[in-house]
């Protein structure tokens, strides 16, 4: 449940964007007109859509019913989100693609760029949907000046932990570095670890912090990128993570997040508490094999006690390119993103603001009775509001492992994870002629 606004200028993507647009404008031309001069919308999901959850068909057959005129069919697609893409610039190609699709956050750059994406930022203004949102996932919905569609979930990073186990230690959930360092190593005294390291999601993990700490790795400027990961904000993250793995306060996990360590080490109690993204609270104690626990859901430790945070993950609902109708497409996909408590039914983190999520009895249980999605809403708007992908992220944060394999096993740095990602991010921009600043 992972998943930015790019400008009219195709400033963000380089002049072979203009050339693209082009030709699939050209070839996308289907009427959208159902019999009785109704509109017919086409909606591709990738939502669980799992027993126990509010179907998606539910809520479209409520939707068709109170709105006569714009009828909605949907589609699940099943396959892995970069194969939704693929097939979604196959259908733009054809002529036949869906009007709404959901694209992840850290996708829609480079989905813009090969064209099969609309800039629907004159019809969300005018119908004021931006602020059913907040704030932080609404930006990630950007490129410049270009807005591609609507956030439905996101994943801003926390902190969770076992508080009764933090509570035997005689420690406290950190809002700060400093405090999450001297944490740590009460834990440890104990055999326990409040940090862990994650190499196979070095990528959000890190990018997320960094935003958080006041980064920001890309700008657009003019018809250029401007790439600059290995700031001083970044290096400061980088920094203080390195400081947890040279004094060994927090626990590498040589398969990364949800292998057979994870799992092993959670359930011994080795594992009390790590930064994680928004959407995990949802199944992560499922391998416990209980039903209630003590663990909570808090702020992102910040170097300042600051609450704010990053993005690992979420998705929005984009209009895709040769969508006749727009206008009443956004309308279906605002009126979609706010239904709450389907939304969070299928276990995600709404992007929406207009409703409070409630979390359901089972989970609230899980989570020692806090409010998870209550106070996941809340750290949405902490979220920061400017920290856009390039068209080639999803490169960058594959390359990033490989350092981040290495500060496992201690032969690299954290730093050199944002070296390799400030050299691919340039070189792969270069690489698909878009200009680097």
């Amino acid at each position: 449940m992972r998943t930015l606004s790019i400008t009219r200028r195709q400033a963000l993507v380089g002049a072979s964007t203009t050339a693209i647009l082009a030709t699939l404008a050209a070839c996308s031309g289907k009427d959208d007109k159902a019999s009785g001069g109704k509109v017919e919308i086409n909606y591709w999901h990738r939502l669980p859509d799992k027993d126990g959850m509010t179907k998606v068909q539910t809520v479209v057959d409520q939707w068709n019913k109170e709105n006569p005129n714009i009828h909605v069919n949907v589609k699940k697609f099943d396959g892995q989100a970069s194969e939704s893409y693929a097939k979604i610039a196959q259908a733009v190609k054809a002529g036949n693609a869906p009007d709404l699709a959901q694209v992840g956050y850290g996708e829609i750059a480079s989905v813009y760029l090969e064209g099969s994406l609309e800039d629907v930022a004159k019809e969300i203004k005018a119908g004021g949907y931006e602020k059913h949102f907040a704030a932080g996932p609404m930006g990630q919905c950007k490129l410049g000046d270009v807005v591609v569609g609507l956030p439905q979930d996101t994943g801003p990073l926390v902190y969770v932990y076992d508080k009764a186990a933090f509570d035997a230690i005689g420690i406290k959930a950190p809002t700060t570095w400093a405090e999450l360092k001297e944490a740590a190593k009460k834990a440890k005294e104990k055999g326990k670890y409040i940090a862990t390291w994650q190499q196979d999601e070095v990528g959000y993990q890190i990018s997320g912090q960094a935003a958080a700490a006041g980064a920001h790795w890309y700008k657009p400027e003019g018809d250029k990128w401007k790439v600059e990961v290995t700031d001083a904000a970044s290096k400061k993250v980088a920094t203080f993570l390195q400081e947890l793995n040279d004094e060994g306060l927090a626990l590498k996990l040589a398969d990364g997040r949800w292998g057979k360590e994870w799992i092993a080490k959670l359930k011994d109690g080795t594992i009390i508490g790590t930064v994680a993204a928004g959407w995990e609270p949802g199944f992560m104690l499922g391998d416990l094999g209980k039903d209630a626990t003590s663990w909570q859901v808090t702020y992102l430790p910040t170097e300042d006690g600051k609450k704010v945070t990053g993005a690992d993950g979420g998705s929005a609902v984009a209009v895709i390119k040769g969508c006749k109708h727009k206008e009443e497409a956004l309308k279906f996909a605002d009126w979609f993103n706010t239904q709450v408590p389907a939304l969070v039914s299928q276990g995600l983190v709404v992007a929406a603001t207009t409703a409070k999520p409630e979390t359901p009895a089972a989970m609230k249980k899980l989570w020692g009775g806090q409010d998870v999605y209550g106070f996941l809403a809340e750290a949405n708007n902490t979220m920061v509001t400017d920290f856009p992908y390039i068209p080639t992220w999803f490169t960058v944060t594959e390359k990033m492992k490989e350092p981040g394999g290495k500060v496992t096993s201690g032969s690299a740095k954290v730093e050199d994870v944002l070296t390799t990602a400030q050299t691919v991010s340039v070189s792969t921009l270069k690489e698909k002629n878009i200009g680097v600043a």
